[in-house]
């Protein structure tokens, strides 16, 4: 008669997460050792890919913790000496401990980067810094920065270790013992395991849990946008004499970043013209822009542009430009113009030239215009990259208006 299996398995649910988590680790080590390339510049979408399976080892390590905590794991066998069983022990709970800590402390340290980069989790959720980092001193940041980055090396080299030691127990156990250990976390084999002696329970608080911090910690800038109401749009205006057609119409910007280019268009904002080109003394345009409206079909640019040294829209949701001082143009067309915007960003002015001109086809007149911003002297990007190693220094901005005149 076969002899009856004495090695109990892990449930189906703890093995899926054991090596969903393990997988994920691995990867971790493997992109942290390669993120930069010949000449030691990063590579973004490794950074981003790293900080995305971080994330989500932290919560399938919720969802581990809860189930291991309702779902007892099969006893270690009776052949493991009391040493090797304390071994066994503590090297476990030094696993969990820096499994989690470690995508912890890589959320603080990008956080409290100088570089203000956002993180969006696998290029779709963008995933938010930890409250009040970001809005720490640029020196303070730059500080904290290299020691944050120290620890979650060294905590990534002591994982290594562990890991190592684990996987080394495991392998020694199963060779030399009757039962094993490594066969209990695999799916059965031969009939060389027993099933669970209890019933697996309590997913929905594990799992739900896991998702509920997911849900909470990635939807809340967005409850907590939706909630402010219109602070972070801009109010219709009714005054002017021209009536735009905003459909038609356009605010974009472009430049280049890491030398290819991008572009991206304000999707919310207004405008009041009063313009007569027999009287341009007296014409003037006011616009106003809902900053968080930017967007350019990538989120981690969108979400960047969010942060506190770019558009800061939690404290300055809209900027402001005024035209006035319009005069026929010198260039090559009749109908060219110059005006002079002074543009409004977080309570910073800076006043431009801006060029456009005037077509007029049944009645509607489109404007298209474009002028040039400096960086610098907007103040936007200037902690992580002042001397425009990353983003262009200069951005070009254009605009097309389709309007056509208020009858009286």
């Amino acid at each position: 008669m076969a002899q009856a299996p004495t090695s109990e398995r892990y449930t189906a649910v703890a093995m899926t997460l054991h090596w969903l988590v393990a997988l994920g680790l691995g990867g971790m080590i493997a992109l942290g050792k390669n993120m930069y390339d010949a000449e030691h510049k990063p590579i973004e979408w490794m950074f981003q890919l790293h900080k995305s399976v971080g994330i989500t080892i932290l919560v399938l390590m919720i969802a581990r913790v809860l189930w291991r905590v309702m779902n007892r794991p099969p006893a270690l066998p009776e052949s493991m000496k009391p040493l090797e069983k304390r071994a066994s022990h503590w090297v476990h709970i030094g696993l969990y401990g820096l499994v989690f800590a470690l995508p912890l402390s890589g959320w603080i340290m990008v956080s409290a980067s100088p570089f203000s980069i956002a993180t969006v989790l696998y290029g779709t959720v963008g995933w938010p810094h930890i409250f009040g980092l970001p809005e720490l001193a640029l020196e303070t940041r730059q500080a904290l920065y290299p020691k944050i980055e120290q620890v979650h090396e060294i905590m990534s080299w002591l994982l290594i270790a562990l890991f190592a030691l684990h996987v080394v127990g495991a392998i020694k156990h199963e060779i030399s013992d009757d039962e094993g250990v490594l066969k209990r976390m695999i799916p059965r084999l031969f009939g060389k395991t027993a099933p669970p002696r209890a019933p697996a329970r309590g997913a929905l608080l594990a799992f739900g849990s896991a998702f509920a911090f997911f849900g909470i910690i990635a939807g809340g800038p967005v409850i907590a946008q939706s909630l402010g109401g219109n602070d972070a749009g801009v109010q219709a205006q009714a005054e002017g004499n021209w009536l735009i057609n905003y459909d038609a119409s356009e605010i974009r910007f472009s430049g280049t970043h890491s030398g290819d280019d991008f572009s991206g268009v304000f999707e919310d904002w207004t405008a009041s013209i009063n313009f007569d080109a027999d009287d341009l003394a007296a014409a003037s345009a006011n616009v106003s822009v809902a900053t968080g409206s930017a967007r350019t079909g990538d989120t981690i640019y969108d979400n960047t542009l969010e942060a506190a040294e770019w558009f800061n829209i939690a404290a300055f949701p809209e900027a402001t430009v005024v035209l006035s001082d319009f005069v026929a143009g010198d260039g090559a067309a009749d109908d060219e113009m110059v005006a002079q915007a002074a543009l409004t960003i977080k309570e910073v002015t800076v006043s431009v030239p801006f060029v456009f001109t005037l077509v007029e086809q049944d009645g509607v007149w489109t404007m298209t215009g474009a002028t040039e911003l400096s960086r610098e002297a907007l103040y936007l990007g200037q902690d992580s990259d002042a001397t425009a190693d990353w983003v262009s220094a200069d951005i070009s901005v254009s605009v097309t208006v389709q309007a056509s005149p208020v009858t009286p």
